[in-house]
């Protein structure tokens, strides 16, 4: 990954590891976040907006295929909460 990428990464308390998958989850509390599952270790989770912050950030650096995938994730975590 870029040296860039890894800052981003770091900067929302991911690994600098490649990522596997990315989707909604529910919670315990019953709230919608997008995980982030990775070959090796727990996957982890963020709030949508944090996400979206993500996505937005990654869009601007030229990581379209990771940042349409995070913004997939979060409109399906928004579609699901309104169900």
């Amino acid at each position: 990954m870029t040296g860039a990428l890894s800052v981003l990464f770091s900067k929302n308390e991911l690994p600098d590891l490649p990522i596997i998958l990315i989707e909604p989850h529910r919670n315990r509390e019953g709230v919608w976040r997008i995980k982030f599952c990775y070959a090796d270790g727990e996957p982890l989770s963020m709030s949508s907006i944090q996400a979206s912050a993500l996505a937005c950030d990654l869009h601007q650096m030229g990581e379209t295929q990771l940042a349409d995938e995070i913004d997939d994730a979060v409109k399906n975590a928004k579609r699901y909460c309104s169900m």
